[in-house]
C-alpha cells in the first residue's frame, strides 16, 4: 500500500502512455532519429514526427514518473511500522527514498528541456538555434542534469535489492549499515554536482 493509491494508478498509467506514445512513432511518424540523448541542433531539424513522438511520450512518462517518485516519498515519510526510524529502515527502503529524491529534482529538468524543444520544433520557437540568438548547449546541460542522476535512479534500487537477499542467503547481517545508508545519500548528491563530465 502507498499513501496515495490514485496517484500510483494515475503515474502508472501515464508512465504506460508515454511509452506506448512513444513506440507508436515506428509505425506513425518514423522512428527518433537523433539519438536517445536528442543533442541539438539533430533533433530539432530531424525529418518527420520521430523526435516529436520522442519530446512527447517522454514527458507523459516523466509525469508518471515523477508522480511515483512523490507517492514514495511520502509513503516512507508517513507510513512507515511504529518505532521503524529511518536508521532501522531496511536498506531497500532507503535506496527507493534517494532514488525518489533524485527523481523529484532531476524529471523537472527533464521535462523543461522536452518543452523547449516541443516548441522549437513545432513553433519554431528558437530556444537551441544559435543564429537567432538561442544556445543549443542548454539543451545538454538540461538532458544531463536529468541523465546522470538517472543512472543511480536506475540502479540504486537494485543496489538495495542486493543488499538485503545477500545478507539472508549468507546467513549475517549486513555489514557496515550506517555507512551504506550515507554513501547512499551521497551518491545522491554527488550525482547531481557531476552532471558536466557527459559535456
Amino acid at each position: 500500500d502507498v499513501a496515495f493509491p490514485f496517484v500510483n494508478a494515475l503515474g502508472f498509467w501515464l508512465f504506460a502512455f508515454g511509452g506506448i506514445l512513444l513506440n507508436l512513432s515506428w509505425f506513425l511518424g518514423g522512428a527518433p532519429d537523433a539519438g536517445w540523448t536528442a543533442y541539438a541542433p539533430l533533433s530539432i531539424y530531424s525529418p518527420g514526427h520521430g523526435v516529436d513522438f520522442y519530446a512527447l511520450g517522454l514527458q507523459i512518462s516523466g509525469f508518471g514518473t515523477l508522480m511515483a517518485g512523490i507517492n514514495f516519498l511520502v509513503t516512507i515519510i508517513t507510513m512507515r511500522a511504529p518505532g521503524m526510524t529511518y536508521m532501522r529502515m531496511p536498506l531497500f527502503t532507503w535506496t527507493t527514498f534517494v532514488a525518489s529524491v533524485l527523481i523529484l529534482f532531476a524529471f523537472p529538468a527533464l521535462t523543461v528541456g522536452l518543452f523547449l524543444l516541443t516548441f522549437d520544433r513545432l513553433f519554431g520557437a528558437q530556444f537551441f538555434e544559435a543564429s537567432m540568438g538561442g544556445n543549443e548547449i542548454i539543451w545538454e546541460h538540461l538532458f544531463w542534469i536529468f541523465g546522470h542522476p538517472e543512472v543511480y535512479i536506475l540502479i540504486l534500487p537494485a543496489c538495495g535489492i542486493f543488499s538485503e537477499i545477500m545478507p539472508v542467503f549468507a546467513k549475517k547481517r549486513l555489514f557496515g549499515y550506517s555507512s551504506m545508508v550515507f554513501a547512499t545519500v551521497l551518491i545522491a548528491f554527488l550525482g547531481f554536482m557531476v552532471w558536466a563530465h557527459h559535456m
